[in-house]
């Protein structure tokens, strides 16, 4: 998908996952062993918030109010904290992390509490989705575009998107408003 304008203007749109791709991914982790918990926590966090791979792996414990269903993120591009609320259709996922979880200040770490890399959130991204048999190209990203252009459709207030993304400047959120307009078949509404 390109969008339209002259030679300089012209990019591809961003690549998102339909309904089914999206399904088949979250399918992948085995949630009977603790990395396949955590990460299909990460997977579904990811697609229902749109959270940038740095925003998932400097995630702090203290930032995570599953009672408030409240997420406070920091450290990301060009905007300091902010508070995102937490769809209620994920707060069990994050809730069967948060018991089983090794202690540490990090909500998604490793085994032994050490932060995740962001090397290990694309390596997994990429398995998963060879795993699922998706032909796309799917990254961390892949996850954040779906997110913001199922929301858009669903809620169609820029503004809303811009914060919940972290955005400095709305153009920059704009795209989905274009993706969400290309993409209107219901085939990719997660």
């Amino acid at each position: 998908m390109e969008l339209n304008g002259s030679a300089k203007t012209t990019r591809k749109l961003p690549v998102i996952l339909e309904k089914e791709e999206a399904k088949a991914l979250l399918r992948i982790p085995n949630i009977r062993y603790l990395t396949g918990l955590r990460n299909k926590a990460i997977l579904t966090l990811m697609l229902n918030m749109g959270l940038r791979v740095k925003g998932v792996i400097n995630l702090k414990t203290s930032n995570v109010n599953l009672k408030m269903r409240k997420l406070s993120v920091t450290s990301c591009k060009y905007i300091k904290d902010r508070d995102i609320v937490i769809p209620t259709a994920i707060v069990n996922t994050l809730e069967k992390w948060k018991k089983r979880r090794p202690k540490s200040d990090y909500f998604f770490c490793t085994l032994k509490g050490k932060k995740l890399s962001k090397s290990y959130i694309q390596a997994m991204v990429t398995r998963y989705r060879q795993r699922a048999k998706i032909t796309k190209n799917v990254t961390p990203y892949t996850l954040r575009h779906t997110f913001a252009t199922r929301f858009y459709r669903q809620i169609e207030d820029i503004e809303m998107l811009q914060k919940i993304l972290g955005h400095s400047d709305v153009s920059t959120t704009k795209i989905y408003i274009k993706l969400a307009n290309v993409v209107s078949n219901k085939k990719y509404i997660v």
